[in-house]
C-alpha cells in the first residue's frame, strides 16, 4: 500500500470537557438519589451539580444510584469498584 496518497493533516483533537459535571437528584417520592450526567434529559430541574468527587462521594452512600440512560453508570461505577476486590475483608 502506497501511503503518499494518504492526505496529511495534523491530528485533530477532541475537546474533552475541561470539568465533569455530574447532577445529582436527592431521593423524593420514596425513590433513591440518582446522579446523572450534564445535560441527561432524565434529570430533573431539581438535580444539583456536583464534580467527579463529589458525585463519587454521593455514589458511595447507600441509596444511591447512576442513571443508566446517560454516561453516569457507564463512567462513574467503573470508577467506585475499581480496586474493590483488593480490599481487605472487614474485621468483626
Amino acid at each position: 500500500m502506497n501511503l503518499d496518497a494518504v492526505p496529511k493533516h495534523p491530528r485533530t483533537t477532541t475537546a474533552a470537557p475541561a470539568r465533569w459535571t455530574w447532577l445529582l437528584d436527592g431521593r423524593t417520592h420514596g425513590q433513591p438519589a440518582t446522579l446523572h450526567a450534564e445535560g441527561c434529559p432524565s434529570a430533573t430541574d431539581r438535580a444539583h451539580p456536583r464534580g467527579t468527587v463529589q458525585a463519587l462521594e454521593a455514589l458511595a452512600r447507600p441509596g444511591t444510584t447512576a442513571c443508566t440512560m446517560c454516561d453516569a453508570a457507564e463512567a462513574l461505577l467503573p470508577i467506585l469498584a475499581h480496586g474493590q476486590d483488593d480490599m481487605p475483608a472487614p474485621s468483626d
